[in-house]
């Protein structure tokens, strides 16, 4: 088991870590907001995984007599206080991107960011005080009980972000909100499986299954991360005829083509068209192979030459 939890750690740390620096180079290159405000929660999320791979790798490489060193207890109170602060951060920017995605008014939006920051900051104050109440100033059981136990309590708070945006999924007003609202409940509803799970198998691990979740929802959010960046800067305005007759697109394929380049998915297609999904599937497989590309990004740079 602890084999396992350790592959789990390092993977989903991976996974988080890669999906965030991806992200920043979006971020950089074309200097979006919508990208920006992913940020805020995939980066404070990485650095908390990686202090999680990091505690855990010297929990198991140091000697006793390095665990009980001076220097190892200033790391310790270090990470503790740094963890905290990570937690309590996620926790509020997941909860302000939840409520600027919601169909409520200014007004209501402006209030349920000052209650979520009034209670937000009550979790953070009582966390330092039960860790600290509970360490009695011993650095090293402090650091011990916040990577075990404190980001995977703090998730908890995150069911009730599904469950919220469970309820507000069909009140959303546009396609991406829609999604957005859908990859939220589906990441954090499982929770309440994993974490009893949890307690069952991985109680004394700094591995937990709740973060198999927030694997799942960098991934899910670098998919709209790179999807409004391919709709936004990369697609052409309007397909070229020429290339379409240089690689010999039939009217069909130049119809789809037409529709990818407005934004839409293969389920709206397939709506727009009378088709199937599975034969928008072909002919956008097609249409890759005729013109030399492999996805949509290659495609729109390919139209706007």
């Amino acid at each position: 088991m602890v084999i396992l939890s350790d592959i789990l750690l390092f993977i989903t740390t991976a996974l988080v870590l890669s999906v965030t620096i991806l992200g920043i180079v979006l971020r950089v290159r074309v200097d979006d907001s919508f990208t920006g405000s992913f940020l805020l929660v995939l980066v404070p999320l990485s650095l908390q995984m990686c202090l999680t791979l990091l505690s855990n790798y010297l929990g198991r490489t140091l000697t006793d007599v390095q665990l009980a060193s001076f220097p190892y207890h200033i790391y310790a109170l270090g990470v503790t206080i740094f963890s905290i602060i990570l937690t309590t951060t996620i926790l509020l920017m997941m909860s302000r991107y939840l409520i600027m995605l919601l169909p409520a008014t200014e007004e209501q939006k402006i209030l349920g960011n000052r209650l979520l920051t009034i209670f937000i900051s009550l979790f953070f104050l009582i966390s330092l005080w039960v860790i600290i109440a509970k360490s009695r100033g011993n650095w090293l059981i402090a650091h011990t009980e916040t990577m075990q136990y404190h980001f995977f309590a703090g998730s908890m708070f995150l069911v009730i972000h599904g469950i919220i945006a469970l309820f507000y999924i069909k009140k959303a007003t546009t396609y991406e909100e829609e999604r957005l609202l859908k990859g939220i409940s589906s990441t954090f509803l499982p929770l309440l499986v994993l974490f009893p799970l949890d307690l069952l198998f991985f109680r004394e691990s700094y591995f937990k299954l709740v973060y198999l979740s927030f694997a799942i929802l960098a991934a899910y959010l670098y998919y709209f991360i790179s999807r409004r960046y391919i709709l936004t800067y990369e697609q052409a305005d309007v397909a070229n005829d020429q290339i379409l007759n240089q690689y010999g697109i039939s009217d069909r394929e130049a119809e789809i083509i037409g529709l990818l380049i407005e934004g839409l998915s293969n389920q709206q297609i397939a709506k727009q068209l009378y088709i199937s999904p599975n034969t928008v599937k072909t002919h956008i497989k097609n249409i890759y192979a005729k013109v030399g590309v492999n996805n949509r990004l290659q495609l729109f740079s390919l139209l706007k030459q």
